[in-house]
């Protein structure tokens, strides 16, 4: 059979033919076939036609093979067919337009196919060397249709698509509107494609999912009819039209198979998937190994023929053919340079007598005609404007003008067809002609083992592998779901048969080793009916013990709590006295207890104050210091790191403030000398104890603040109603942690009226979603920035808030700074409107301002050494007002220094009423109150300074001597004793000892 030769191109659509073949049976065979699954079977039976079409195109190598066009077009058929699926596939939805669609789309695909055979009928067959079969140069109006057709189905499976597909975001109440045309609804227009694109995209329910992939399927489909349409017009190789159309329509159409088989109702088989894509597989792997095979068989072709002409040059150059093979069929030449077509040909040398330049130039008419058709469409699409004439005359000279290569099989219809490879030499070039059928010959040996390959592993597949998998893996999967079956009947003396121990295997003994032990546990079950009123009084027994048991380790437990609790209370010290910078806190620890009716807490948080000296005694600067902490770990574990930066932290402010010490280092060095001890602690416990904090000292008069952050929540600033963050990022490591950040001291400069807080991570640890079962934590850390500004820097405040925004899951304190806030924003005076003149006001000698001007005036009296008249001015502002607190703070101290002691008592008295934490001010209040004789006033007050300073040794020998000349002697006694513990060498100590001993 001559005219029976496979080409380079027939096993791509050999593999595509098996597969549609095999698919198109499978459903045939299908039980309970529904009419969409008609429907899908008559379009998978036009795709065959096209496979099949095509496979007899490459393989004919006879003008007869160009009536293969005829069934290649037919795929209209099946894709009318496809349409009326599309429409009932999964649900008809929109019934009355499905059937109207039928009835256009048959016409029209009878129209179209009728309209091709009606313009190929008779019309001359041409010879398509890059596609390597017989055709017509006929077809574009049927590709358009083809085209037309898949971009249809497109919309109708993407519609289906987004009318499945559930939505339920933010612009669901924008969509609900369906009447049409209405102002509304036009108005929903964009919003409704936006819907429809997030659909497509993310398609919620069963439904839709399927239809989305059928939309899919059908594109890649489309583009395969785009590229059709292109290699027609010459845009792309015929090479590469045919190789995608045989790999992506294997796949998309056994993905059409899959898709629909998963969602459709109809049952099918597991050995029918796995047959399948074992099949799939083997295909798309052959039709690879064959596409690399047949290209390298076609290298080898040219690399022989090439070798073989090398060889021959200076014989051909020489007209010396005598030595010439027998597979050269000719030799002519002509001009080196006149682009791809000539019209000069001299014949050097002819096997057959029939051969002549004559031929050569018509088959060169012939293909320049073809070429230029061609040349022209695609002219045209580049220049949509520009006449036939012009396009022609553009498309003639690019034809004339290309060169075609040389030593590269190019192809030549001179009556018959032939193979050509050319050479230049000097102004000739030559070339050399082989025959073409010996080319498909030489080819056809090597497609046609491949083709025995494809069709007999392919029945290999369909016969063995059912039988090898029903051995293998679907008899033993029925028997262990005939078990489960018997199992869920109630009978437990199944057991699965084991034949081979592979994951089947395994499985079916997991499975029978349940059985076993739910037979078992029914058997235990059954005795403990028997037996319960001895077993349950047994078990009571036993719990009791253990409740007991249990109890007393909780007492236990709650002692250990409750005495930690006690160790670290006195430590958390609010002992800032500062009258510029104020600070209060609030510390939550989230573990409670009780323990012997003492309701106490437990937890790593911790917040201590105090007041600090910097520079010399003659010229000293007062800071605050704050510090806010959380040790890690829970209750015990985190109690223990609280303790420990306590007591370290007490430590370090007793030893730098303590005795009125003023230090002589600078705030940076002292706040990276104590980072440094107390990393240096933390260390030693080899990180089983770690701490984050922030400390901070902030001058008192300049608002300057200096600190280290260390690893804790940012710092929040509160000014002017708003809220924000200090820091920006992580500045180190907590302590007790390796950190690679090297340590530094930042500065912020705080001004009158603004306020810090610090708190820990307990502020945004909350759980959003108390009520539900899944918990839902926290993450916004922006979320604390909002409390603080409703609690307008109240930490009582903050801390409402946050508890109404959710339960809090960790321990939570805070801290708040205040800098210079004395006057409430609601006293500061009216500004003027824009547009209100200047007046001349009298001044009001009772206002506020009146009375802070006596105090700057007595300020600057006092500065310049004259005391008597700072009194002076100073008493006359406080019988103005006594309400200024910084007047009535110098007044009492200069009141007390110049032994007026009434007038001391009197102002001091008013001060602390507003300030009850300025330990000096208690101290004078008590002396001045002594010196009047009014012992037991005196008293309260030294009281009330031991509360706040209990180790104040001047506060302990004046409250010994009061007890004294109250006549408790014992009292005396005992405060005398304590004075002596902590200074024995304090001298009004000593005279108060002489005394007590008459």
């Amino acid at each position: 059979m001559d005219w029976f030769l496979l080409s380079y191109h027939s096993i791509g659509s050999l593999t595509l033919t098996v597969l549609l073949t095999v698919t198109i049976t499978f459903l045939l065979l299908k039980k309970e076939k529904s009419p969409a699954s008609w429907y899908l079977i008559s379009f998978f039976i036009g795709n065959l036609a096209v496979a099949g079409g095509y496979f007899i195109s490459y393989a004919v190598f006879d003008p007869f093979g160009a009536y293969h066009r005829y069934s290649t077009v037919a795929i209209v058929f099946g894709q009318a067919g496809l349409i009326r699926f599309a429409y009932l596939y999964p649900r008809n939805i929109h019934p009355k337009e499905s059937r109207f669609m039928i009835y256009v789309a048959l016409p029209i695909a009878l129209i179209t196919w009728l309209h091709f055979i009606f313009n190929t009928w008779g019309m001359e067959k041409i010879y398509k060397f890059d596609a390597h079969c017989f055709t017509f140069d006929f077809g574009r109006e049927s590709g358009a249709v083809i085209a037309s057709f898949f971009l249809l189905l497109i919309v109708i499976f993407l519609r289906k698509t987004i009318a499945f597909s559930e939505y339920n975001g933010r612009f669901r109440d924008s969509t609900d509107t369906n009447e049409k045309f209405s102002l509304s609804y036009l108005k929903s227009l964009p919003v409704r494609f936006l819907v429809g694109v997030m659909k497509v995209f993310h398609p919620v329910g069963k439904d839709a999912k399927a239809t989305r992939t059928f939309a899919i399927a059908l594109i890649l489909l489309f583009t395969g009819g785009i590229a059709n349409l292109m290699s027609k017009t010459g845009s792309i190789s015929y090479e590469a039209y045919a190789y995608y159309m045989a790999t992506s329509n294997m796949f998309t159409l056994f993905a059409l198979v899959v898709g629909y088989l998963n969602t459709s109702p109809e049952p099918t088989t597991f050995m029918v998937k796995l047959v399948a894509i074992s099949l799939v597989t083997l295909l798309l792997t052959f039709g690879t190994v064959a596409n690399i095979t047949l290209t390298l068989s076609d290298n080898a072709y040219d690399g022989a023929r090439i070798e073989e002409i090398d060889r021959l040059k200076k014989s051909i150059i020489e007209n010396d053919f005598d030595s010439l093979p027998g597979s050269i069929e000719y030799v002519i030449a002509r001009p080196a340079y006149g682009g791809l077509f000539s019209d000069s040909y001299e014949k050097l040398y002819a096997k057959d007598p029939d051969f002549t330049t004559e031929a050569v130039l018509s088959g060169e008419k012939k293909d320049f005609a073809l070429a230029l058709h061609d040349k022209i469409e695609a002219v045209k699409k580049k220049n949509k404007n520009i006449s036939m004439a012009e396009a022609e005359k553009i498309a003639s000279t690019e034809i004339t003008q290309k060169e075609p290569p040389m030593m590269s099989r190019l192809y030549r219809n001179a009556g018959k067809f032939f193979v050509h490879y050319d050479f230049k030499k000097g102004n000739k070039r030559y070339e050399i002609g082989y025959s073409y059928q010996q080319y498909r010959v030489y080819t056809h040996k090597t497609a046609i083992k491949l083709f025995y390959v494809i069709i007999g592993s392919s029945i290999a597949i369909l016969l063995l592998f059912p039988v090898f998998f029903n051995s293998s893996l679907v008899k033993p999967l029925n028997d262990l779901l005939k078990g489960v079956t018997k199992v869920n009947l109630g009978d437990l003396t199944v057991k699965v048969p084991i034949k081979v121990q592979d994951e089947i295997g395994f499985l079916s003994s997991s499975f029978n080793s349940m059985v076993e032990s739910i037979r078992e546990a029914r058997r235990e079950l059954q005795d403990y009916a028997e037996n319960l009123e001895d077993k349950v009084k047994l078990r009571t027994k036993e719990v009791q013990e253990k409740m007991e048991e249990v109890h007393a380790l909780k007492v236990q437990q709650d002692g250990d709590y409750y005495l930690t609790s006690l160790l670290t209370k006195p430590l958390f010290y609010n002992a800032n006295k500062s009258g510029n910078v104020k600070t209060e806190f609030i510390i939550k620890q989230k573990k409670s207890f009780e323990f012997r009716s003492k309701k106490a807490d437990l937890g790593g948080d911790l917040c201590i104050t105090g007041n600090l000296k910097f520079g010399t005694s003659d010229n000293f600067k007062r800071y605050t210091m704050a510090m806010n902490g959380d040790a890690m770990g829970k209750s015990m574990q985190g109690a223990g790191g609280s303790l420990v930066m306590g007591v370290v932290m007490n430590s370090i402010m007793a030893r730098s403030a303590g005795n009125k010490r003023i230090l002589g280092s600078s705030p940076e060095q002292w706040l990276t000398d104590i980072y440094n001890e107390i990393h240096g602690v933390f260390k030693s416990f080899n990180g089983s104890m770690v701490i984050s904090c922030v400390v901070s000292i902030i001058d008192d008069e300049t608002g300057e603040m200096r600190y280290f952050n260390a690893e804790h929540p940012y710092s929040v600033l509160y000014r002017d109603g708003k809220a924000s963050f200090i820091e920006d990022d992580l500045k180190l490591r907590k302590l007790g942690l390796d950190s690679e950040i090297e340590f530094q001291v930042y500065k912020f400069q705080l001004m009158p009226g603004d306020a810090v807080i610090l708190a820990s991570d307990g502020r945004d640890d909350l759980d959003l979603t108390p009520n539900e079962s899944v918990r839902t934590i926290n993450h916004d850390e922006t979320l604390f920035l909002k409390r603080v500004e409703e609690g307008k820097g109240d930490i009582s405040e903050i801390e409402k808030r946050i508890k109404e925004t959710g339960v809090i899951t960790d321990d939570l304190s805070l801290l708040r700074i205040g800098f210079k806030e004395e006057i409430d924003d609601n006293e500061k005076p009216e500004p003027k409107g824009d547009n209100e003149a200047e007046e001349t006001v009298l001044i009001d000698l009772d206002s506020e301002e009146n009375v802070d001007s006596y105090y700057q005036e007595g300020k600057k009296l006092l500065k310049a050494g004259e005391t008597e008249k700072a009194l002076k001015v100073l008493s006359e502002g406080y019988a103005k007002s006594r309400s200024n607190l910084r007047l009535n703070k110098l007044l009492g101290l200069l009141s007390f220094k110049g032994k007026d002691y009434v007038t001391a008592v009197d102002v001091l008295g008013r001060y602390l009423e507003y300030d009850s934490d300025l330990t000096d001010f208690w101290f004078y209040l008590s002396i001045a109150e002594k010196k009047l004789g009014k012992y037991q006033s005196s008293l309260d007050a030294a009281t009330k300074l031991k509360s706040i300073q209990p180790e104040n040794v001047q506060n302990l020998v004046n409250m010994a001597d009061l007890y004294r000349l109250l006549g408790n002697r014992g009292e005396a006694q005992f405060y005398s004793d304590e004075a002596y513990k902590l200074d024995p060498e304090n001298k009004n100590l000593k005279k108060l000892i002489e005394l007590l001993k008459t």
